[in-house]
């Protein structure tokens, strides 16, 4: 028998995923439910099960980051994934299982199924999910969820210009000339940014190198940006900011 843990933010999935357990998965046994990163740890410390179905995107964390905070990763699992096909290229170079929702019931009895034997094999599930980690970065969308108006929002950070910040709030700037904001709260946007291709222009404001398009050097610069969006240096940082951006991005070009 399989202990399982279902872990995914939506109450509807919950109940439905444990729904098709109970029908059709008869060697599988739901010990625990959780709506989020924190519940999922504490869930997977107390029973120690041996299948987690793990959603990928929720609110504050997502589902790798709960992989990387367990330090005895001794359970398989099975994401549960709205990705399209391309994105799920990811799961299948890294041999990890995934269920595209929603859920066909075929598919989730052969994830089951594999589970069953690859525990047999006692092979550590650590190093697949570290190719894993390795391969999703090149595949899937990047999105940041942020809280807003009383829930959430998922910032598609490939869409994002810069990035600005004030001691209570942050604004998004989008290629199309729109803008989101939020608060600080407890969020640290700036250190997950800097990991995903964007670089601190000045105090508070953060550019997406992804976005930029030509560094015109006449006075005192002005990088110029997706969509003819233009963003001017200031004498402080002149130097330093097209040095690095010439360094990293290889995109200025004299004008």
């Amino acid at each position: 028998m399989l202990k399982a843990i279902i872990i995914d933010d939506e109450s509807a999935a919950l109940r439905t995923l444990e729904l098709l357990l109970n029908s059709y998965c008869p060697d599988v046994t739901v010990v625990g439910k959780g709506q989020s990163v924190a519940e999922g740890i504490e869930l997977i410390n107390r029973h120690n099960p041996d299948i987690v179905f793990l959603d990928i995107e929720m609110p504050e964390a997502n589902g790798f980051d709960l992989l990387e905070k367990i330090t005895n990763l001794s359970f398989e699992v099975i994401f549960i994934t709205a990705y399209n096909q391309f994105a799920v290229k990811a799961f299948k170079y890294s041999a990890i299982d995934y269920i595209l929702k929603p859920i066909d019931i075929e598919e989730l009895v052969k994830a089951v199924e594999k589970v069953s034997e690859i525990r047999k094999t006692k092979v550590s599930p650590r190093e697949r999910y570290q190719a894993l980690f390795h391969n999703i970065e090149q595949i899937l969308p990047r999105k940041l969820v942020i809280p807003l108006n009383n829930d959430y929002k998922y910032i598609d950070l490939s869409s994002v210009l810069k990035l600005e910040t004030t001691k209570n709030q942050y604004t998004f700037t989008m290629v199309d000339g729109t803008t989101t904001t939020c608060p600080t709260s407890n969020l640290d946007v700036e250190k997950n940014l800097t990991s995903k291709g964007f670089i601190t222009l000045e105090k508070g404001v953060l550019i997406n190198l992804n976005k930029i398009e030509k560094i015109d050097k006449k006075g005192n610069g002005t990088i110029i940006m997706e969509g003819n969006n233009r963003i001017p240096l200031t004498p402080n940082n002149r130097e330093k900011i097209i040095s690095h951006l010439e360094k990293i991005s290889n995109l200025a070009k004299n004008t």
